[in-house]
């Protein structure tokens, strides 16, 4: 074989193992779409720390919140959120909050004292937002593709309306007002729908 006919062969190899390599790790950067996700469960778990006003007297308190996600093909989302709370009465858990959504559509949410609520999806992010009587939440879930398959992380947020404090019902009754609120941790998990 002439010497260039195999230096063209070597040349060939080498691109083709680059791109061998490089086809994984492109498929890794992709971005995550909603299709992806149709038939996962997110189980995701988020920390938070806040300073709360209830009937004149300010406190602190901790909350753990879960939330259970069930992404169906026809771009329904089943959610549950279970919340413990810690605080000066102790260890309290509230009564579980389900419902269903349809991706990009608004809809009535009745706990907390009412409001609106809606997922949307973009760049690789599900994202819940709901009112209360005064302020909103938000809760971010990224994805990401990995070695193992998706990944997500979860981000949240309370929004004042305006120089408003956030008001909403608390799960044990009577109104109750978040003055600051903070996220410590959260852990997120994505799998296959049984």
């Amino acid at each position: 074989m002439p010497e260039s006919t195999f230096r063209r062969a070597v040349a060939l190899g080498v691109v083709l193992a680059l791109l061998l390599i490089a086809l994984p790790a492109r498929a890794l950067g992709d971005t995550v779409t909603f299709a992806d996700l149709a038939d996962v469960t997110i189980d995701a778990d988020v920390h938070r720390v806040q300073e709360l006003r209830r009937d004149g007297r300010n406190f602190s308190s901790q909350a753990r919140q879960n939330w259970q996600l069930a992404i169906g093909a026809d771009n329904t989302i089943d959610q549950t959120v279970n919340t413990t709370f810690r605080g000066p009465q102790g260890t309290r858990k509230a009564a579980p909050l389900s419902a269903r959504f349809t991706l990009e559509e608004t809809r009535t949410v009745l706990s907390r004292g009412g409001g609106q609520g809606a997922w949307t999806f973009a760049d690789g992010t599900l994202t819940f937002v709901r009112t209360f009587p005064s302020g909103a939440y938000r809760a971010h879930f990224e994805f990401a593709r990995g070695e193992t398959g998706l990944t997500c992380k979860l981000n949240e947020a309370f929004a004042r309306e305006g120089n408003k404090y956030i008001e909403l019902e608390s799960p044990f009754g009577g109104q109750v007002t978040i003055l600051n609120s903070k996220q410590e941790s959260s852990d997120c998990k994505v799998s296959k729908a049984p």
